[in-house]
């Protein structure tokens, strides 16, 4: 045989092994594209979910369902962040798996069910641990990041000191402690910002929610809210008075949102509640066994910031940090939303690392 002709046929005898060997590489490439694909999946469900026999709204939101998963609890009692938090906050889904839970009673939990079975303290406690529990197995992962958000910060702060090992960390933001101490703390500037103007008025009506008179304090909501006014009047809710439409503008300009009346739910949350929000108290927590961080706004005359500060400085915990946001007042995530991404983001980082 010819030099060239064998040169030929160890040609055509490769020709198979060379198409066998790149069609392995094109289906390994393929395989790793998939299991790329798959380890990079990412999650947008809106759903409902039964908590304590009742189904119950839940959004989950990450760039990839392998993330660190984080729990937002809202206040009011029966006032939603779910829009609040799709407008102004979703910069954490690029680092977090975000779980906005519209809590019984209020937001679209109360659009499906506007008269829940059970709706009170202790009962917001147990569904917030069963979503816990759900999200744990979901996402497989042995702990959750949780932020408490106003009276979502009661919730927090019992499920934390119950079920330490559900959380790397617990984050309080605007948190509550005592609202009589916040009340005398809260009345005592609203005196002072009357006094610098010469208000009487406001000072006669101050003097009159002091008394409890019944033209202003007919229902310790109504007292609630006859304070509230003068605190807004004042500046002392949201600080920068521009941002103040920005907040009512996320909470009308959702779909599933438009037909809400928010404070419908939340007098409806108050009533069955028996007004109890207005009353807690959980001073006596003064420890918790994972990493405590209170943020607050330098401008909360609603709920004073310096009221959670003293109490921090007096708890125990592995790690506890006070962050103040100098151009908020009560309402931190949408008021410093950039800063405040940014600071959630840096907490979850370092703790899932550290996988403490």
């Amino acid at each position: 045989m010819k030099l060239n002709q064998m040169t030929n046929l160890k040609h055509l005898l490769l020709i198979p092994f060379v198409v066998s060997f790149l069609g392995c590489l094109n289906h390994n490439k393929g395989n790793e594209q998939k299991m790329q694909s798959e380890s990079t999946r990412t999650v947008q469900e809106k759903t409902f979910i039964e908590l304590g026999g009742e189904k119950q709204y839940v959004e989950m939101t990450g760039a990839s369902d392998g993330l660190p998963v984080l729990l937002f609890l809202h206040g009011g009692p029966g006032w939603p962040q779910t829009p609040h938090l799709r407008y102004f906050n979703t910069d954490l889904t690029k680092e977090i798996i975000l779980v906005s839970w519209d809590q019984s009673g209020c937001g679209q939990s109360y659009m499906h069910s506007p008269n829940p079975k059970n709706l009170g303290p202790e009962s917001l406690v147990n569904d917030a641990h069963e979503l816990t529990q759900y999200l744990k197995k979901k996402f497989n992962t042995e702990k959750i990041f949780l932020v408490g958000f106003s009276y979502g910060s009661v919730i927090g702060m019992k499920l934390a000191e119950k079920y330490p090992d559900d959380y790397y960390a617990y984050i309080g933001v605007s948190q509550v402690i005592s609202v009589a101490e916040s009340w005398d703390v809260s009345m005592q500037w609203l005196k002072e910002q009357a006094q610098k103007r010469n208000e009487k008025a406001v000072l006669k009506k101050l003097d009159l929610i002091e008394k409890k008179d019944s033209t202003v304090c007919a229902t310790i909501l109504d007292c609630f809210m006859s304070k509230y006014e003068l605190v807004v009047k004042y500046g002392g809710t949201v600080y920068d008075k521009n941002l103040a439409k920005e907040i009512e503008k996320a909470e009308s300009m959702y779909e599933d949102y438009k037909d809400y009346d928010w404070f419908e739910a939340f007098n409806y949350t108050s009533a069955r509640m028996d007004g109890v929000a207005f009353r807690t108290d959980i001073s006596h927590i003064k420890e918790l066994k994972v990493p405590v961080y209170f943020m607050g706004g330098r401008h909360d005359w609603n709920l004073p910031s310096i009221v959670a500060e003293n109490h921090l400085n007096k708890m125990t915990a592995p790690i506890k940090k006070f962050i103040w946001f100098e151009k908020s007042g009560h309402e931190v995530p949408d008021e410093e939303a950039e800063r405040f991404n940014q600071t959630i983001i840096e907490i979850v980082k370092e703790k899932a690392t550290s996988k403490g």
